[in-house]
Parts: structure tokens; sequence; C-alpha cells
């Protein structure tokens, strides 16, 4: 085995003891741009905060259980499939991988207990629950890199070590220890140019949400509800990093780093509802509703392991861990719906969060090795990257329904999330003075587009029974980069090294996130 090969297997195999979290992974693990729900729901594009009287409505306007005037039980399932997994990034070459793995998917299952007051002004009080995926991590995608122009992973992390960023338990400090990175007077520096890069991820699980609910309808005009959620989150990855890289002799050398990791965890929050119909004699109906932060409590372990194909090595199988938590933004979402006879409802929502308010901490621990339930420390360094980061997201819900007879109706919907990322992101690990940092094993990032969903889907309903069809296609470009560049800095020590690379930079790969899901609820209204 050659002393790179050796010593990379070092670095990357005993580096697997650590492992952290950052902004763009905390970003993609709680967002909520994912329309999921009930068939019906998903089919009006999750337009239904005015309208109500949809299991759904449980999480986005608790006072949409208000509206109903029956007992409701269902539930939901179907299939999703990744239209395609793609990347590339290159002058003259383009490489299209397609991955059609339909996974099945159950989305949904709920009740509603309607209770008529008889009251003079309190006509029903309603009591509900349900389960419901928030998002679907089913996906994958290749980002392959052909041009590197000569930069490398590994100078990230000479930055990284000329600037004093030096301790055993990330990438940097191991290097060093085994002296992966030449060092002369100048400093540490990486004695190999990246010619090309490999990546490929793939990722299962889901966030669920089971939702509690309570709603009132007063005098049939005004509806209030409150709803206590409870998240759950199962995440799985698998993905490879492989890089090809020429040393000064023109030798040339790859390594392939495997990274298994699993995260779960739990979160709270609350959701306050109310809808009003302002006047008496029309069924046009605002919504608005307001949702607490989640606290989210995460644990996630990671397994590494380094394969050379040259020498046919493959590194022991290391193991990390980590702790930690999330509380997402505040979200408030303002919608109007009506129908027309029994002949058509239609609904508009809009709904914004910031991106940038996400906050990472860590529980406390006491000597006794023991943590609080309640207790945490915020990283202040990586929130304020969050900050840097993201931004605003904005969302527009639109759902038309048309029941050309009774039993029959044909549903239609559009969403549209803004991005929540600014322009230019980095990923600069030594700028970021965070305690996640400490145990960083890993470059790459990914800026995420917005997403454009659209829906459409048929009910049937007899007598206390219904069902309903959706397909829905959810299209999301994103932006991904194997390492940041910022060690090309004019005044840092790589530019000085090699003045004609300052500044230089690898373009980003484009990237295909878009999937089909296709959907079916069935229930029973008594």
């Amino acid at each position: 085995m050659t002393k790179r090969y050796l010593l990379m297997a070092v670095l990357l195999g005993a580096a697997s003891i650590a492992n952290a979290q950052d902004t763009y992974l905390n970003d993609r693990l709680t967002a909520t741009d994912d329309l999921n729900g009930t068939a019906r729901y998903v089919a009006m594009g999750g337009a239904l905060g005015a309208l109500g009287a949809d299991l759904s409505v449980i999480s986005s306007n608790p006072a949409g259980i208000g509206l109903y005037r029956k007992s409701d039980v269902g539930l939901t399932f179907g299939v999703v499939a990744p239209n395609k997994a793609n990347g590339w990034n290159s002058d003259d070459v383009n490489r299209t991988y397609g991955e059609k793995l339909a996974r099945a998917s159950f989305d949904q299952m709920g009740l509603v207990w309607s209770l008529r007051t008889g009251g003079p002004k309190l006509k029903f009080v309603n009591l509900a629950f349900n389960y419901q995926k928030k998002a679907n991590f089913n996906q994958g995608f290749y980002a392959d890199n052909l041009n590197l122009g000569g930069l490398s992973q590994m100078d990230q992390l000479a930055e990284l070590a000329n600037e004093g960023y030096d301790t055993d338990y990330n990438l940097t400090g191991i290097a060093v220890d085994n002296e992966f990175l030449s060092k002369d007077e100048l400093g540490y520096y990486n004695a190999y140019r990246g010619e090309k890069n490999y990546y490929t991820r793939h990722q299962r699980g889901s966030m669920k949400s089971f939702d509690m609910n309570i709603s009132f309808n007063v005098n049939d005009r005004f509806y209030t509800g409150l709803t206590l959620g409870v998240d759950r989150l199962d995440y799985l990855s698998w993905s490879a990093y492989q890089e090809l890289s020429v040393d000064k002799d023109g030798q040339y050398g790859d390594y392939m780093l495997y990274n298994d990791r699993e995260i779960d965890g739990h979160g709270v929050n609350v959701k306050l509802g109310f809808i009003v119909r302002p006047m008496q004699n029309s069924p046009f109906r605002i919504g608005l509703a307001v949702e607490t932060p989640t606290w989210y409590r995460f644990s996630a372990s990671s397994l590494f392991d380094l394969t050379d194909d040259v020498n046919n090595v493959r590194t022991d199988t290391r193991e990390s861990y980590l702790e930690y938590t999330v509380r997402t933004p505040w979200r408030a979402r303002l919608s109007m719906g009506s129908t027309v006879d029994k002949l058509l409802a239609w609904g508009i929502e809009y709904e914004f969060a910031n991106a940038a308010q996400n906050t990472m901490g860590y529980p406390e621990w006491n000597d006794d090795g023991y943590h609080s339930a309640y207790a945490n420390t915020r990283d202040h360094a990586m929130n304020q990257h969050t900050k840097d980061m993201l931004k605003g997201q904005h969302t527009l819900r639109l759902g038309l329904e048309v029941k050309p007879v009774d039993a029959f109706a044909l549903r239609v919907g559009y969403n549209l999330a803004s991005s929540r990322y600014k322009d230019n992101p980095t990923f600069d690990q030594y700028k970021l003075d965070s305690q996640a940092m400490n145990y960083q094993t890993s470059t790459d990032f990914m800026k995420l587009g917005a997403t454009n969903t659209v829906s459409f889907g048929v009910g049937y309903k007899y007598k206390k029974f219904y069902a309903d069809l959706t397909y829905k296609y959810r299209a999301q470009k994103a932006k991904f980069y194997a390492f940041d560049t910022g060690f090309t800095d004019p005044e840092g020590q790589f530019a000085k090294d090699n003045p004609d690379m300052a500044n230089a930079g690898i373009q980003p790969v484009d990237v295909d996130l878009n999937r089909h899901q296709l959907m079916l609820s069935a229930g029973f209204k008594f």
C-alpha cells in the first residue's frame, strides 16, 4: 500500500469517531416544503386552510377541523418514485444516471370525533387525531465534477491546519498527526492536485407528525382550533465520495470515502388557527393560523470506511455519535376559500417562515454523565452562519375542486415554495468558530432551489364511504458543492504558494431532485 493510501486510511478511519451537523443538513431535515397528507389535501395543493373539513388541515390550520359536522376516519397510502438522480459538471462530458426505485409509503391516518352541542351559539366541539408525513426523504442523486482545476478537498484541510485549527477529533487534526499534510517553513500544504471527483448520495426515511386537536364551531360563522404536534424523524443516507488526484510527479491516485448516516429524534410544536365567514349569506371564508417553532432533540450516528480499489484494501468501519438540538422558526399562514353551491370549491393559502431563524444547540451534561431534558447550550457561531446563508421562505398554495355530479370530484392543485438560500453559499469551516466544527468529518454542502409541486386527483363518494386518488409531481433543482474553496483567498497561504490559483473556485454541480408520487385515500364519515 502506498504511503498516500495508508495515510488516507488512517485519516478517514480515525476521523470517523466523530460526527457533526451543520446549517445545510439541519435545514434539509426540518424543512416543510414537501406536500403530504390526504389525497384530497394534496390534490388541491394543500390550499384548504380556509375550506377546512379535511383530516390534514389539523396541521396547517387547526380551525379547519371545526367545520366537520360528522365524524370521519380515514387513511392514505401510495408509492413514491424519483424521476431521476443526476448531476454533472464538465466542459466536455455529461453524465446522467437514472434511479427508478418506487417505494411504498404510508402517508396518513386520522380520526375526527364530531360532537353536536345543541347550544345556541356553540354548535360543535370536535376532537381529532392524525398521523401524517411532513416530509418524505426517499431520494438519491449523483454529482460528478470532472473539472476541479487542480483544487482538492484536502486543500481545505491544509487551510485549517495553517490557521491552528488542529484537534484529534476532526479530519484536520488526524491529517496533521499522521503527516498526511506536508509541512515546510511556510506551514502545511497538500501535495496533491484534484482532477475530478464523483459523489453519490441515496437517502430514505421521513419526518412524521402526530397531531392532537380540539376545535370549536360558533354560530356556523367562526371557527377556532388548537393542535399539539409531536414530530418523529427517521433519516438514513448512504454516500460515497471519490476524488481522482495527481501528485507533483504526475502520478495518479484516488480514494473513496463511504459514509452511512442515521439520524433520529423527536420534536414538539403547537398550532393555533381561526376561520371566519364574514358575510352571513356567503360561503366565503378567511383563515389564519400560527405555528410555534418546533423544538427538536436529535441523535446522529455515522459509519465511515475507506476503500482503495487500486490495492484492493478496505479499512475497518468506524462509528460516530452526537446529540444536538434544533429549533425551527415561527410560521404564519393566511388563507381564503369558498364554494359555489355543490359544484365548485377553491382555496388560496400563503405561508411565511424565516429559515434564518433556525438555531442549533447541544444538551447540557452534568458531572455524572447525564443531560437535562430541557437545558440547552446554543451554538452561536453555527446560528450566525445560518443567518448568513438562509432567508425567509414564501409558500403559495392553490387548489380547485369541481363536482360534475354529486358522487364524483375532479381536483387540481399547485404549490410554490421559494428557495430558503441566499446567493453564493459557503461552508468555510475555519471561519465557523463552532463547536460542531471540532467534529466535522465531511466538507460537502448543497444549495436547494425553489420547489414546484403540481397535483391532480379524482374523488368518489358513496353514502358514508369515500375514496380519493391523487398524482403529485414535485420538481426541485439544487447546486452541490463537494467542498468550499475559501482557502484560495489571496491573503491565504494556498494563494501565496500558488499565485496562479488565487480566488480560484469550483463550479457547483446542478442536481435534479424531482420525484413522482401516487396516493390513495379511503375513509368513512358517520
